[in-house]
């Protein structure tokens, strides 16, 4: 065998090898997903029916002393002959489990997509709402464990256009989610947090911008799913006048462009019909057959919210939201979330009040 013929050997088996390495790897890889996606599911279902057999002896119970000496002695036992797993803390998470989640055709669902750290994340969020979007929005964009923790902390749900709606409007969106439709309350927010920017105490909007284009992921990711970013400055020439839209974006979920307005300063009324002169001239030249009327957001440092209302934007394609470039605590940004959702309140009781006047 002449050298070259030995080389050219040598070279099929490497080539040989190496595309039944490729395909016995990937084989191997997703089949032991699958298996972890199989006994993640099982476990998950496992601890939903414990905590569902603690939870009703524990109602048959007259004193809560007796209910908590009895999971305490259960888990004394459990314990010796399955491990830490079934600790005291452990069976009353699974009772919490079944408490938040007491449907076993839900549970199903959930744990062919969720593990049980997702679920112990879930668990102290209060508002069964809340628990309900964080939980559809894991599933639907596959979050990580770190991701739901980060989104839980960043107050995602409470941020939302959404978590300002009455409880039976944002009980119909969240059925909309869980059939992978997606709609603009779900995504929109207030505030924005862009401490990511990391820009000093004085800055100018072009500042703003320029930061935002440097860090687009985390803009991108703070904007929500679905997003992908089509311009800067975007040209407007309507007659002899040329206006430039801050930023373009397109959202393929929602299939509607979006044209983001940033602005230094406190919100001013002027900027609705700003706003309003965009979305119109994109309606008419840009938006394609088969998407939805375009969305305008108008970036501001702080906004006045009887203002916002009167001006009744959450009537039109426009949302107004405030960003903070400095991450507050989380403490600071529950009352300034709580001012919000009071200022809200006080507009649909008047606005009941009112129609009951009517």
């Amino acid at each position: 065998m002449t050298n070259s013929t030995q080389k050219s050997h040598e070279k099929q088996i490497t080539q040989t090898s190496e595309q039944l390495f490729k395909t016995l790897q990937s084989a191997i890889k997703d089949v032991k997903k699958q298996v972890s996606t199989q006994v993640n599911s099982a476990l998950t279902l496992l601890y939903w029916h414990i905590g569902k057999q603690i939870y009703n002896e524990l109602l048959q119970q007259q004193r809560a002393e007796y209910g908590q000496a009895i999971v305490k002695a259960l888990s004394r036992k459990l314990t010796d002959e399955f491990g830490k797993g079934f600790n005291y803390s452990a069976l009353t998470r699974m009772q919490k489990f079944y408490s938040a989640f007491p449907e076993e055709p839900i549970v199903a669902t959930l744990s062919q997509q969720l593990n049980w750290s997702h679920i112990v994340l879930l668990l102290p969020i209060k508002d069964p709402l809340a628990q309900r979007f964080y939980a559809q929005m894991a599933v639907n964009d596959h979050w990580s464990v770190r991701t739901l923790r980060n989104r839980i902390d960043s107050m995602l749900f409470e941020r939302t256009a959404l978590s300002k709606k009455p409880d039976e409007l944002i009980q119909q969106e969240l059925a909309q989610l869980e059939n992978q439709q997606l709609t603009p309350n779900l995504l929109l927010k207030d505030p924005y947090l862009l401490d990511f920017l990391d820009l000093k105490d004085h800055y100018l909007e072009k500042d703003l911008e320029d930061g935002i284009l440097r860090e687009l992921e985390c803009f991108l990711l703070e904007l929500g799913n679905g997003f992908s970013f089509i311009a800067r400055q975007h040209r407007v020439q309507i007659g002899q006048e040329d206006f430039y839209i801050d930023l373009l974006f397109y959202n393929r979920k929602l299939k509607r462009l979006v044209a983001l307005d940033l602005k230094l300063g406190k919100f001013k009324a002027a900027y609705k019909g700003q706003m309003e002169l965009y979305l119109r001239y994109l309606a008419k030249y840009e938006q394609q057959p088969d998407e939805l009327a375009p969305l305008g957001i108008i970036l501001c440092a702080n906004k006045d919210q009887e203002q916002v209302e009167l001006l009744e934007l959450d009537r039109t394609d426009i949302h107004v939201g405030e960003y903070l470039t400095a991450l507050p605590s989380k403490e600071q940004l529950q009352n300034k979330l709580h001012q919000v959702m009071a200022s809200r309140l006080d507009a649909v009781s008047d606005a009941t009040d009112l129609a009951k006047g009517e």
